[in-house]
C-alpha cells in the first residue's frame, strides 16, 4: 500500500476485525459509548484534511504573486467605471488571494493569520460606506444614491461606491471561504 498509511494488508484487516468486534483497542468501549475517542478520531480527520505539504515552489510563487493579485483587484475596482471590471470583480480577485495563501500554506495557518474581527470590519466598512453614500444623498436633498448632490465630483463618488462594494464583496467571499473550509461537526455546528 502506498501513501501515508503504510500498513500491510494483514495489519489493516486485523485492525478492522478487532474494531468490528467492538474491541478496537479501547477495552471493549466503542466510539458511541466513549465520545472522547470519537472526538480524537474527528480531530485526526480534520488534521489530515487540513494538513498540507509545503512546497518551496508553491509557497514562493504564492508570496510573489499575492501582491500583484491584490494590485490587480484594486485596479479592477478603481478603473472598472470606465474600463472592463468593477467592484464585484475587484472584490472577488482580492478575496482570491486568501484562497491562494490557504492553498499554499494550509488552512490552519491562514485561519490563524486572519482576524475574524478585521474580516467582519471589512464587511461592515463596505456596507457602512455604501449606506452613508446612499442615504447621505437623501440628507442633502436628493434621492437615494443620487451622486450629483455631493460636493465631490460624480466620478469620485462612483469610485467611493465601487470601493465600498469591493470591500463588501471581499469580506463576504473571504468569510464564506473561512466558514466552509472550517468544516462542520456533528449536528451541523461549524468547527
Amino acid at each position: 500500500m502506498t501513501g501515508p498509511d503504510r500498513r500491510t494488508n494483514t495489519e489493516s484487516e486485523t485492525e478492522e476485525e478487532s474494531t468490528a468486534d467492538g474491541d478496537g483497542g479501547d477495552d471493549g468501549v466503542d466510539a458511541a459509548e466513549n465520545p472522547s475517542t470519537a472526538d480524537v478520531a474527528d480531530a485526526d480527520d480534520l488534521e489530515r484534511l487540513t494538513d498540507v505539504t509545503e512546497s518551496p515552489v508553491v509557497t514562493t510563487a504564492s508570496r510573489t504573486i499575492t501582491p500583484f493579485v491584490v494590485a490587480f483587484g484594486i485596479y479592477l475596482t478603481l478603473f472598472g467605471t470606465s474600463l472592463p471590471g468593477g467592484a464585484f470583480q475587484g472584490g472577488v480577485v482580492m478575496a482570491s488571494t486568501v484562497v491562494l495563501v490557504a492553498m499554499a500554506f494550509g488552512f490552519g495557518p491562514t485561519r490563524e493569520w486572519l482576524d475574524e474581527r478585521a474580516l467582519a470590519g471589512l464587511f461592515v466598512l463596505g456596507a457602512g460606506i455604501f449606506g452613508v453614500v446612499a442615504f447621505g444623498a437623501v440628507v442633502l436633498g436628493g434621492d437615494v444614491l443620487e451622486l450629483f448632490v455631493f460636493p465631490l465630483t460624480v466620478e469620485d463618488m462612483v469610485k467611493l461606491v465601487e470601493v465600498a462594494i469591493a470591500a463588501l464583496v471581499a469580506g463576504v467571499i473571504i468569510g464564506l471561504f473561512v466558514w466552509l473550509a472550517a468544516g462542520f461537526g456533528e449536528g451541523g455546528d461549524s468547527i
